[in-house]
């Protein structure tokens, strides 16, 4: 239980983070409460915990949430456009985690970005520009791309493709957490029972 703990919250990153890119997309609009402890989550690649990388599990209630009402149902999900873009951000990470030239690459690009967190907040517009950046000169060129459908007037706008990339980086990084802590494609269909309860469970956590 206490590894599907870690995997339910890595998980729960994904979900957040890819719900944040359909609201973008429709509306131009995120919800910066939301997004703050996923951009954070991107700049600490060395945290001792899955806890620590998110800061606090009720950080991550609005993507144990979306676990919750996603896999009550079934295998084919409730909402298809969430259960499509958090299942090519699951097989990108798989991309990802073969070619280790990329790795090295994330790593140094987001590293030099945490020096402008001397200066800067997480949601300052200098901090999601590079983190957009990176997605764009490393994800984006993996052969598996993430199809963001919207608003195409909304899409247009550099500033929304910037929150977008962004956005798309935290949920590859949860991703990669999530495969480092146990997490399987197939977990989905045979263990979402437990995911479901364990999202429950953490959910009224008051930590």
């Amino acid at each position: 239980m206490d590894n599907y703990k870690d995997i339910t919250m890595a998980l729960a990153g994904v979900f957040q983070s890819v719900q944040q890119v359909i609201q973008l997309a429709k509306t131009g609009n995120y919800n910066e409460r939301i997004v703050e402890p996923l951009i954070s989550s991107v700049m600490k690649l060395d945290a001792d915990s899955c806890e620590q990388v998110y800061g606090k599990i009720a950080n991550l209630k609005p993507g144990l949430r979306l676990i919750e009402e996603q896999l009550a149902g079934g295998a084919s999900g409730k909402n298809v456009e969430l259960g499509r873009y958090v299942a090519t951000i699951l097989n990108i990470e798989r991309q990802l985690n073969r070619s280790n030239d990329m790795q090295n690459t994330l790593s140094t690009r987001i590293n030099q970005t945490k020096r402008l967190l001397v200066n800067e907040a997480f949601l300052d517009e200098d901090i999601i520009k590079s983190l957009a950046e990176i997605y764009k000169d490393t994800i984006s060129t993996l052969s598996l791309r993430v199809q963001v459908t919207g608003d195409q007037q909304i899409l247009q706008r550099s500033e929304i493709q910037d929150k977008v990339r962004c956005c798309l980086l935290c949920a590859i990084r949860s991703a990669v957490l999530w495969r480092q802590m146990g997490g399987k494609r197939r977990q989905l269909i045979l263990k979402r029972k437990l995911l479901i309860r364990v999202a429950g469970n953490l959910l009224l956590s008051r930590v």
